[in-house]
């Protein structure tokens, strides 16, 4: 059981289910990613929720990364525990953080992942100008901002006309810190420092991606990524804004300037989604904070400036307000106010066929209850998570959900929760915790809060059903039944329960070994028929939906397949609901447009670069299909055109509207492919985005 402890030390500020179940060696902690697993951790990111700035204590360093403005709606920062020793006893964490945040000033903090103690420099100010920059030679049009994972920031598509880098600056986020540094951790590397680089090492790209510390075995979080053929940074990034004939798409300019962040690369271990919003938030920061520095190096207002960011995970609220996606909405929306040309590009996620998410309504419901079915695979080498969303503004007066192990499991196993708080857990989100045991070791947590104070979650994790790390515990493989049962207080008309699962694949560069969960439909369990239009039945891809890409601003990008124009059998879509008249209709969460994500049935995915340069490969996913959105409102930029400009109208006849089915996976328009263009037939490896 998760020990019980005195108040000064219970982690009351940020005890989410994500942060309890991550952090207790009792719990996931042993499963997580290595940065957290290792323990104990000396330096922490984290989020602080609402207006207001972090500052330093006596005991606590804390730093804020380069901010657009000041006094943001979500501030991302990162904290030097000074009282954490590394020979500290890990199970003790937890207590150590919760002093640490009570030190500091505020009220709502989230907890996010460690970094390693070498990324921290040990002189930081945020206002300076990175050492050894200078403006790019020529004034840009366009701004092209890329958040990723594995870039080659050295490879030729990267080059101007001259040779030189047009990627002006590049934050390798996990990289080895320099003695000062005008980021917070890791290490900045500017366009001049790529050019002498090359000029040091010549062609030999590896050299230098290890001198720069972007190879690195000794840390987990950047480790030898850039020795693989391809990563996904270098594909997104390739077709977002490189020249290079693997591309086959037609060159930009030069004054189309790069802004890059390379986020750790183990974001993608963590099945759960926690941790990365810090990363991403600031990654995000800094190139708006990047992009007016070269702006004012040209005494010039605001540029335009177009972002891509293709990665997200599968739950969360799929609402817009997560602090995540309020805090991009505010930087989006108040950039727009100043430079209309601003746009942040999402994809929707390639997990429409996979049966990761439900939406249970009252024709759903027999007597105030729904029951529906959770398979968890053999050998899942990571813990696996799946969560209810009730429906927004609801009150669960007598709301239980109960979990059921599969048949053979030891019969203990099976837990129940009352969604309402735990009256003993006092400060942040009303919440309780009920533990999965079974002789007398833990496997999982069930537990209900009301998440950011506004809206109620149960969620359930389980450790991996693989035995691994000598933990001598494992969740049984098999169908987990999970009810709801409403009570006396049934689901009104109109009113939803969602449920999705978190991502539990394998990303191929890191071998987690996880296993792809999904839902099984109790009440419709026969599949349907092959090519046949899928179904509203209550598990459907409808609401497969990037679980970060739901603010109003955001520039959604969905998948088709070029050779038929209809959508990538994988490609994410917004949620349906049913008016009482049963009529579908579609969320506010629709795609902004839908770009080429595979080229045909036996030409999966979209080419473009390798690692090194003179090499390629391709991708499959609707990663690519935002990158290639990203490339053409980059295009319209430079031209002085808006975003969509010769984007496809698909639905010109507002007298016969589409179908929401229809709606909900393409959005109003189709981007016209760019990519593969000048692409001769070529034997290249093909590989799975996110």
């Amino acid at each position: 059981m998760f020990p019980h402890r005195h108040d000064d030390e219970r982690i009351d500020k940020y005890t989410g289910p994500y942060e309890r179940w991550v952090f207790s060696e009792n719990l996931g902690r042993p499963f997580a990613f290595p940065a957290i697993r290792k323990g104990p951790s000396t330096h922490v990111t984290a989020l602080m929720e609402g207006k207001g700035m972090p500052a330093s204590t006596e005991d606590v360093e804390v730093r804020v990364p380069p901010l657009w403005k000041d006094n943001p709606e979500v501030t991302p920062f990162v904290m030097r525990n000074k009282s954490v020793t590394p020979e500290a006893d890990p199970k003790s964490e937890d207590a150590d953080l919760a002093r640490c945040l009570h030190a500091l000033k505020g009220s709502r903090y989230r907890l996010n992942m460690p970094i390693d103690p070498v990324t921290w420099p040990a002189t930081y100010d945020r206002y300076a100008t990175p050492e050894g920059w200078h403006r790019p030679k020529v004034k840009p049009r366009v701004i092209i901002g890329v958040i990723d994972d594995g870039i080659p920031f050295l490879h030729r598509a990267f080059r101007g006309a001259t040779g030189d880098s047009r990627i002006s600056l590049c934050w390798l986020q996990a990289a080895r810190a320099d003695m000062s540094a005008a980021v917070p951790f890791g290490c900045e590397i500017t366009g001049g420092r790529t050019d002498q680089l090359r000029a040091q090492y010549g062609e030999h790209e590896l050299r230098v991606y290890q001198a720069a510390h972007a190879i690195d075995p000794d840390l987990p979080e950047v480790g030898a990524v850039l020795r693989h053929h391809v990563t996904h940074g270098a594909h997104i990034a390739g077709i977002a804004a490189g020249n290079d004939p693997f591309v086959g798409a037609s060159d930009l300019p030069d004054d189309a300037a790069i802004i890059a962040v390379q986020l750790p690369n183990t974001i993608a271990w963590d099945t759960s989604g926690f941790g990365k919003e810090m990363m991403m938030l600031s990654a995000i920061e800094y190139i708006f904070n990047r992009a007016r520095m070269i702006a004012e190096a040209f005494d010039s207002p605001e540029l335009p400036l177009v972002i891509n960011f293709s990665y997200g995970w599968s739950a969360n609220r799929h609402d817009g307000q997560s602090s995540f996606e309020r805090a991009v909405e505010a930087l989006i929306s108040d950039r727009r106010r100043v430079q209309p040309c601003t746009e942040l590009v999402m994809p929707t996620g390639n997990n429409f066929a996979n049966d990761m998410h439900a939406r249970f309504s009252t024709v759903d419901l027999k007597d105030g209850a729904v029951s529906f079915g959770w398979q968890l695979k053999p050998d899942d080498g990571t813990s696996s998570y799946l969560e209810v969303w009730l429906p927004p503004g609801r009150e669960p007066n007598g709301w239980t959900v109960t979990v059921t192990p599969p048949v053979g499991s030891p019969p203990d196993l099976g837990r129940s929760i009352p969604v309402k708080s735990d009256p003993l857990l006092k400060d942040g989100d009303p919440r309780r915790f009920v533990e999965l045991e079974t002789g007398g070791k833990n496997i999982g947590q069930l537990s209900a809060d009301k998440h950011l104070g506004n809206r109620w979650r149960v969620m359930l994790a389980m450790i991996p059903t693989a035995g691994n790390l000598g933990q001598g515990r494992r969740t049984p493989v098999g169908l987990w039944t999970i009810r709801v049962d409403t009570g006396s207080d049934p689901l009104c008309a109109g009113e939803y329960i969602d449920v999705w699962v978190q991502r539990d694949d394998d990303p191929i560069q890191l071998g987690t070994g996880g296993q792809q969960s999904h839902l099984v439909d109790l009440a419709h369990p026969k599949p349907p028929r092959p090519f046949a239009p899928t179904a509203l039945t209550p598990v459907r891809g409808y609401g497969c939906l990037n679980g970060i890409g739901t603010a109003p601003s955001v520039f959604r990008v969905a998948g088709y397949m070029q050779s038929t124009l209809n959508p990538s059998v994988y490609s994410g879509s917004a949620s349906i609901g049913v008016d009482a008249d049963g009529t579908a209709f579609v969320d506010a969460n629709l795609p902004a447009t839908t770009a080429t994500a595979d080229q045909g049935w036996f030409r999966p995915g979209l080419p473009s670069i390798g690692v090194l340069s003179g090499s390629g490969a391709r991708i499959i996913g609707t990663s690519a299909a935002a990158a290639t959105a990203t490339r053409l409102i980059a295009l319209n930029f430079v031209a002085g055109n808006p975003a969509r400009h010769g984007f496809d109208t698909l639905y010109p006849d507002t007298d016969a509207p589409p179908d929401a089915q229809t709606l909900a996976r393409t959005g109003p328009y189709r981007v016209p492919p760019v990519c593969g263009k000048n692409i001769t037939s070529r034997d290249e490896p093909v590989f799975v985005g996110v």
